[in-house]
């Protein structure tokens, strides 16, 4: 085998897929520079529209400065008039992570839910997000235990029902 074509056959080759990665790779670190602030003020915006949702006539929110990881919670808000709170909980359902946003309303009571059950099984888990399952929580306080479960969405409608007891217990423990 002659050096020339070692070189020809093996090294060149090699070279221009690295070369390829690294331009690859530059362009793939600059988009995601240029995308992720926008991402993320998509996200806040998102996030303050499921708390206005799920607490009706609130107006504006303050984050609650507490343990989230010992609460067992993602975050707490309280409303700024007064009405209430706004507690989000993540628990594990069957296809990954079940978002419980939860309004509390001053008195402790159960006023709104949103569980984004997006990671769940089409059709099958992602009812325990549907109205039919959600508004069994409406009214509660304390626990949300007396709840029971979809038949065929256990792990998703205990992901719900689990996120909503965390929510009531962080209540509990910050108002």
């Amino acid at each position: 085998m002659k050096q020339g074509n070692t070189f020809q056959e093996m090294i060149k080759p090699l070279l221009v897929l690295v070369i390829i990665c690294l331009v690859v790779s530059a362009l793939l670190g600059f988009t995601h520079s240029v995308t992720a602030p926008i991402v993320e003020e998509n996200e806040r915006i998102a996030a303050e529209a499921t708390r206005k949702a799920v607490l009706a006539g609130a107006e504006s929110f303050t984050e609650i400065d507490c343990d989230t990881e010992a609460l067992g919670i993602k975050s707490a808000y309280q409303e700024d008039s007064g009405k209430g709170y706004v507690i989000t909980a993540g628990r594990k359902g069957y296809g990954g992570e079940v978002v419980v946003t939860v309004g509390i309303d001053s008195s402790g009571k159960v006023v709104g839910l949103s569980a984004n059950v997006s990671t769940e099984t089409s059709g099958v888990g992602s009812k325990a997000g549907l109205p039919a399952y959600t508004d069994k929580y409406i009214g509660l306080s304390g626990s949300a235990s007396g709840v029971d479960t979809i038949s065929g969405a256990t792990y998703s409608s205990t992901a719900v029902r689990s996120g909503v007891s965390a929510a009531l217990a962080a209540y509990d423990a910050i108002k």
